[in-house]
């Protein structure tokens, strides 16, 4: 595993993203957890993976079982869970089961612009989404956070053919990504 601060207190980790003005990072296991324990060995092991969570996230790890208080406001009922949370405990963004580094990299983006935009903080989301960009973009991931930086985009300019344009960019070159199909339309 790696050097990064694991929190195990819900109201530390909540007043912590007040004070840095960062999200949480939410990690529900459980002692036995397969994807948990490949989790720690590769995902978190990976210096870029470990980097970014300690630089854009509170990180706070719960047990399933011994936090049914907290996994209730959330519906969690599987390990490794993710929830991205403001420092209220409102959750913007979850997913659930193990992830490659470069994976669980673009999830982290995902969160992290899923948490920031609602509260107008479009820089940083764009900042985060481009970091390493074309690094992650192999990734069948990638569609999502190329939308999502679509969105914030277009919500900075409303700029419509350029969001349109982007669209039928990922329809070319992934095809079968959901978010290909979720943005059908032609002009």
């Amino acid at each position: 595993m790696n050097a990064s601060v694991w929190l195990d207190n819900f109201d530390a980790a909540k007043e912590a993203a007040r004070k840095s003005r960062k999200p949480i990072l939410l990690q529900f296991d459980v002692e036995g957890c397969g994807g948990c324990k490949k989790l720690y060995e590769t995902t978190y092991a990976d210096a870029k993976t470990a980097e970014e969570l300690s630089e854009f996230f509170v990180l706070l790890r719960l047990d399933i079982i011994a936090h049914r208080d907290v996994r209730r406001l959330y519906g969690a009922y599987w390990t490794p869970s993710f929830y991205f949370l403001d420092y209220n405990g409102k959750s913007y963004f979850d997913c659930k089961g193990y992830f490659p580094p470069q994976e669980f990299r673009i999830l982290l983006r995902a969160g992290f612009a899923e948490t920031a935009v609602p509260k107008g903080r479009f820089k940083e989301a764009l900042d985060f989404i481009e970091r390493d960009f074309d690094e992650l973009s192999a990734s069948n991931l990638a569609p999502k956070i190329i939308v999502l930086k679509g969105m914030i985009e277009f919500l900075q300019t409303r700029d419509d053919e350029k969001f349109r344009e982007l669209m039928k960019s990922i329809k070319k070159k992934y095809p079968e990504s959901i978010e290909a199909k979720q943005y059908f339309w032609e002009k």
